[in-house]
């Protein structure tokens, strides 16, 4: 699907962008659009290239608060932080706005029963953000990766669950942040690249026990799931501003430099010995 570049905005919001998320001056990121279906109106996607070569590639996932803080006009300096990261790992990211694009801000003080975004639109909305990244030509289609903070998260554990079509692309590398592990996401998961999740111990939002346990059965399947549990953490930790719910501060750089070495490890392609 081929997607279209929307101009209202556009150089005030990509200049916004960039002095927001402090982008290292080879990003050059793009506001773009998946045409509007049957189902949803047409989803926004921020397309963050680390340069202009054909590189691998991470989809990130926002969780409850959205991409956005809550003036709706400030782009949340997490994933520009992460977005910066990335690049300079020598990753493309790409971020769909799932709960802009339907008008909407931060769900985190919603009920889930009561949200009118569900974990299941959203992996609608991933897979056809996937298959937009695997039609580029800057992009390795082989190495291609999922990454997620708690509501995204738990899209991405619904995106690979072989009990939801239509199955996802392959996929080299998946990263959880804080997922909700509920029964109803614990199928077998349909791809067979590595899973990494990063849970907090003190996490009342979404406990890490469920998770650990999933993993556990994964692992006794022969499956490359990888578990850390930083004691203590609160949900939020990778952060350094207020939780969603709750309180206290987050922060916790060990697990970023986790997720780097997992994300070099699977997505990266090796480097020759000289």
């Amino acid at each position: 699907m081929t997607p279209r570049r929307v101009r209202h905005r556009c150089r005030s919001l990509l200049a916004a962008l960039a002095c927001l998320v402090a982008l290292p001056c080879t990003a050059d990121p793009e506001w773009l659009q998946l045409p509007a279906t049957a189902r949803r109106p047409a989803l926004s996607l921020y397309w963050v290239p680390a340069d202009s070569a054909r590189r691998p590639a991470i989809v990130a996932l926002h969780g409850c608060g959205g991409l956005f803080r809550k003036d709706g006009h400030s782009f949340d300096p997490r994933f520009g932080n992460y977005a910066e990261r990335l690049n300079q790992l020598g990753l493309h990211v790409l971020l769909p706005d799932s709960f802009g694009s339907r008008g909407l801000g931060s769900l985190c003080e919603e009920l889930n029963a009561s949200r009118s975004v569900y974990v299941a639109d959203r992996r609608l909305d991933v897979l056809e953000a996937l298959a937009w990244l695997r039609a580029r030509p800057d992009v390795d289609p082989e190495r291609i990766g999922l990454l997620g903070w708690s509501n995204g998260a738990s899209t991405a554990l619904m995106v690979i669950d072989s009990r939801w079509p239509p199955a996802p692309p392959p996929l080299a590398a998946v990263a959880l942040f804080y997922p909700g592990c509920s029964p109803s996401r614990g199928g077998q998961p349909t791809h067979t690249g590595a899973l990494l999740m990063l849970l907090g111990g003190a996490d009342d939002l979404t406990p890490p026990e469920p998770c650990e346990q999933l993993a556990a059965r994964w692992q006794r399947k022969g499956l490359p799931v990888e578990v850390e549990v930083y004691p203590g953490a609160i949900h939020g930790f990778d952060g350094n501003g207020p939780v969603p719910r709750g309180s206290g501060k987050a922060g916790d750089p060990a697990s970023i430099l986790r997720l780097e070495a997992f994300l070099k490890a699977h997505l990266l392609p090796a480097t020759p010995a000289p």
